[in-house]
């Protein structure tokens, strides 16, 4: 469709799109006709775009200081299939929760856990933060009460098998989560 052309990520907003020649009644009509559709209020992607990435890079153009976390943070490394019904991200204790369209769940965290293993990638053309596969696997033995500690096991077994982490790193999350005596019985069993 025109003017599709000029626009340099798959998922833009308004301001973006303008910037590259689009006008707003002409993403009005691109969204009529099928070519674009509307994430969130000012946020916009092309046709055929992953859900968990879209709702990911409608958060960062949101402007939000978040890290991708927890099950989300499995999918985004690929360790887990199970589709979620939300996306999870972790926000500092105190911090707003952003209002978007889509299921939202926001674990808070203190100021030493959100900064542990912490990685940047690029996604959509947004520079996103997500948990690094050791920190997310201490992570969900963290919230095991609420998760389950099946998927924390899983997640365990599986990052171990694909060697996605190091036992240095795990432990290291662990201790900064506090859950190094819940997860050592079940770090020592791979080593069985």
């Amino acid at each position: 469709m025109e003017g599709t052309m000029n626009i340099p990520n798959t998922i833009f907003s308004v301001a973006e799109a303008e910037r590259q020649g689009v006008a707003r009644w002409k993403l009005a009509q691109m969204c009529r006709d099928g070519a674009i559709e509307r994430l969130s209020r000012g946020i916009y992607a092309l046709k055929g775009h992953a859900v968990a990435e879209m709702e990911i890079v409608t958060l960062a153009k949101r402007g939000s200081d978040f890290v991708v976390a927890l099950e989300s943070a499995l999918r985004f490394h690929g360790i887990t299939t199970a589709q979620a019904t939300e996306l999870t991200v972790a926000m500092k204790r105190g911090a707003r929760k952003p209002t978007v369209d889509f299921p939202l769940r926001v674990v808070r965290l203190g100021q030493n856990s959100l900064a542990s293993g912490v990685e940047t990638h690029v996604v959509g053309g947004e520079q996103i933060k997500v948990f690094s596969v050791a920190k997310t696997v201490a992570d969900i033995f963290m919230f095991r009460n609420r998760i389950g500690l099946g998927l924390a096991i899983e997640a365990l077994k599986e990052g171990f098998a694909k060697h996605l982490f190091t036992m240095d790193e795990l432990v290291r999350h662990a201790n900064t989560n506090r859950v190094a005596k819940v997860m050592t019985p079940y770090m020592e069993s791979l080593f069985a």
